[in-house]
């Protein structure tokens, strides 16, 4: 026993304070058990309004109990390990095997060796063909697997394609049901896989063609043949909010309100973009109902950013009047927007670094990808928030994308210099900026998006973009660079694009203690071929047995349509 375990959960207990009414999580029995839990560290999942959003409306489901779990902090790791203590809830520290259901919220492909290390630690067998049936169900949901479950196939007995608001009504109500029968899991993954949005890896065969991509993913008679994607068709039928606060988080205290959920721009890069479509948005003044008794301040959220313009322009107390507030990211459409009150100067704590996501240097590269900002815009709204005393930006952009060049990565260095130089002109008092972060990402094509097709790019050509852009600002005193390694970006792609057989590799990583390299070379697969592969129209992808509402057609024809105009500004 580790007393230093139990201790340290206790605290952060008690750190917590409700928003929203939860149950008493003594053990009542009868009930269905679910241990949600997170790939990551608690700090992270607490961060995460969807992590938070699960576990309210689990709670809300009749006859359902629902305690949460988290991948133990480095430091811990060792300890779960020396004293053979069984990774446990947060809420009674019950052990995670004990529950009826381990349901795995999985926002990042790169979380996926957690999700395994959290199994480990709660001994649960990882390969579900190993589990007996006093072993828990494993479900996973989430963004990434809303684009793709197959790399986890082999570890998770049913995967949620959705929006949860959709589908935890009829799936509790199933497994409650199941339970109170004594089903079989075999017997109740039946039932469960005829329910909208659930989809159940081992009723669907997978054979391959000799050049090792698809030749057909065939469903056992009676089964669907493409999973429907559950979407929440109005978004002020719910309110999506945190149903507690704590301030072991990034976002410390602070309350956490979705807006609005897709994004109506397109672009070809954003998974998130179409993997919620169709974009929808909430009522404010239904947003402002929802906040009840005050307990921090409070963040608001939607893709790009787009939800701070439409609220604040619905409903001016959101833009202007409210306690709290936050705008950590703005999205730059015509540079006139309105600014909520904690972005303003004079706010006790309002924000002191503003971030921008131009994702490209050059115009030519932002119609590639189909960002849609003109140079003209992001200058426009730098100098707005100049003006009004702000003089920190971090700004976002990508390397290593469709038809890039060295000219568009030296585009970066130029838009960042003229960025520097607008805010100081238009800063009051001529103050100098302070600082200026660009934050480079390698480009990652993800499974629906018009830019599935599209190879990564390899990683030497991503280093030397990398090194061009901090050798470029390296005499700049006031302009840092900071850049994800683009090993960690391969391994997202080939997660991200992978079939059934990646989980070898996954498995093999895990027992070698996440050694990749040696993991690469010990499992009869090449990650190459996931990751650097250029690929047809016609190829069957690992994911197109999800319909996630929009037609590959479109998306093919988005990315061809990309792969054009970038060469007609190259001249081709």
């Amino acid at each position: 026993m580790s007393r230093r375990l139990y201790e340290k959960t206790r605290h952060l207990l008690s750190q917590e304070h409700p928003i929203l009414p939860l149950p008493d999580f003594k053990d009542r029995g009868g009930e269905l058990s679910i241990a949600l839990a997170f790939p990551n560290r608690y700090y992270t999942a607490m961060s995460n309004l969807g992590f938070q959003a699960v576990y309210w409306l689990f709670n809300q489901a009749p006859g359902t109990l629902c305690q949460r779990a988290f991948l133990p902090d480095p430091e811990d790791i060792p300890e779960y390990r020396r004293t053979q203590i069984p990774l446990f809830s947060l809420e009674s520290q019950r052990p995670v095997r004990s529950f009826d259901i381990l349901a795995f919220s999985v926002s990042y492909e790169n979380d996926y060796p957690h999700l395994l290390t959290m199994m480990d630690l709660a001994r649960i067998p990882l390969l579900k063909k190993d589990r007996a049936e006093d072993d828990p169900l494993v479900m996973a949901g989430g963004a990434s697997i809303l684009m793709n479950p197959e790399p986890l196939a082999d570890f998770v007995d049913f995967f949620v394609i959705g929006e949860a608001e959709e589908i935890i009504g009829p799936l509790t109500e199933t497994l409650r049901k199941g339970r109170e029968k004594g089903l079989s899991k075999e017997s109740l993954l039946h039932d469960l896989v005829h329910l909208e949005g659930l989809y159940v890896p081992q009723f669907y065969k997978v054979t391959y063609k000799p050049d090792g991509t698809i030749d057909s993913f065939t469903p056992k008679d009676g089964i669907p043949a493409r999973v429907k994607k559950a979407w929440l068709k109005d978004l002020n039928s719910s309110v999506t909010v945190s149903p507690l606060v704590t301030p072991n988080t990034e976002l410390s205290n602070m309350l956490l309100l979705e807006l609005s959920r897709g994004c109506r721009r397109g672009c070809r890069f954003c998974a998130g973009c179409y993997a919620y479509f169709p974009y929808r948005h909430r009522d404010a003044g239904l947003l402002e109902k929802s906040r009840g008794p005050r307990q921090g301040n409070s963040g608001k959220g939607g893709a790009g950013g787009g939800g701070h313009l439409r609220l604040s322009r619905n409903h001016p107390s959101w833009a202007g009047n409210h306690e709290g507030g936050d705008c950590p990211v703005l999205f730059i459409a015509s540079g006139r927007f309105p600014l909520p009150r904690a972005c303003r100067p004079g706010f006790p704590d309002r924000a002191e670094t503003l971030t921008l996501a131009p994702e490209a240097g050059s115009e030519r590269m932002r119609r590639v990808i189909k960002k849609g900002f003109t140079e003209e815009s992001i200058l426009r709204a730098v100098e707005i928030l100049a003006e009004r005393g702000f003089n920190n930006f971090r700004l976002y952009f990508m390397v290593g994308l469709p038809e890039e060049g060295k000219e568009d990565v030296k585009a970066i260095m130029d838009l960042t210099r003229k960025i520097q130089h607008h805010a100081l002109v238009k800063s009051p008092g001529k103050k100098k900026a302070e600082r200026i972060t660009v934050s480079l990402n390698s480009f990652v094509p993800k499974p629906g998006t018009p830019f599935q097709w599209h190879p990564f790019e390899d990683l030497s050509g991503l280093n030397e973009k990398i090194k061009w852009v901090k050798e470029g600002f390296r005499r700049d005193r006031n302009i840092s660079v900071t850049a994800d390694l683009p090993k960690w970006a391969y391994l997202q792609t080939f997660l991200s694009r992978g079939d059934r057989r990646v989980g070898k590799l996954l498995l093999a990583a895990h027992n070698l203690e996440d050694n990749w390299p040696q993991a690469y070379r010990s499992v009869d697969l090449n990650p190459d071929f996931y990751v650097y592969r250029p690929r047809t129209f016609e190829e069957i992808f690992p994911w197109d047995f999800i319909d996630h509402g929009v037609k590959k057609k479109y998306l093919w024809k988005e990315y061809q349509e990309a792969l054009k105009e970038g060469k007609e500004e190259k001249g081709e």
